[in-house]
């Protein structure tokens, strides 16, 4: 019976392959939230550097002086293409 059980068991395990297919979702998934992770740590990054910036501004040039420079309108948004133009080709 212990010999029959142990077959049994050796022809059913999953190979390598079946544990690599059922580990990819889990892994893609952690992937992502690794990536995630990255993604909001640099918003976080770039929004204390911006306050940094202005701290350190205020304590250069005064409180008004940067007040002032941030009410005044900032200049127009250069306008962005709506993607490449296609050109037909000459025919010599």
């Amino acid at each position: 019976m212990m010999r029959w059980i142990a077959n049994w068991a050796a022809r059913h395990a999953p190979t390598v392959e079946e544990q690599a297919q059922r580990a990819m979702p889990e892994l893609r998934m952690a992937l992502y939230q690794a990536e995630q992770r990255i993604l909001d740590a640099q918003v976080q990054a770039e929004y204390y550097r911006s306050r940094l910036a202005f701290c350190e501004s205020v304590l250069k040039n005064g409180i008004e002086q940067v007040s002032d420079l941030r009410r005044d309108p900032l200049p127009a948004a250069p306008t962005l293409k709506s993607g490449p133009t296609l050109t037909t080709a000459k025919s010599a």
